[in-house]
């Protein structure tokens, strides 16, 4: 293997990447959550989950919208655009 392929591989298998998949996994399939609720699911402090929530969304992934103090999470209206059934 060449570094490239080592980065890459390296890359798909963090657990930040892993933890993103499986919110986005959650959101997609479940609909909106809190972020307390997410973390809950998933075992991580509200603030690791936070952290991967703005990542995603700074990614156009997923959308925020205020609830109280904290937010409620949903997956961004482009990814359910994507998805077609025949």
């Amino acid at each position: 293997m060449n570094s490239e392929e080592d980065r890459v591989e390296k890359d798909s298998l963090s657990p930040q990447k892993l933890r993103e998949e499986l919110i986005l996994y959650l959101l997609r399939n479940y609909g909106d959550f809190q972020t307390k609720e997410i973390a809950k699911i998933l075992g991580h402090e509200p603030r690791t989950i936070r952290k991967s929530l703005k990542n995603l969304e700074d990614s156009g992934k997923v959308e925020s919208d205020k609830l109280g103090r904290g937010y409620i999470w949903s997956s961004s209206v482009e990814e359910k655009e994507g998805l077609m059934y025949f």
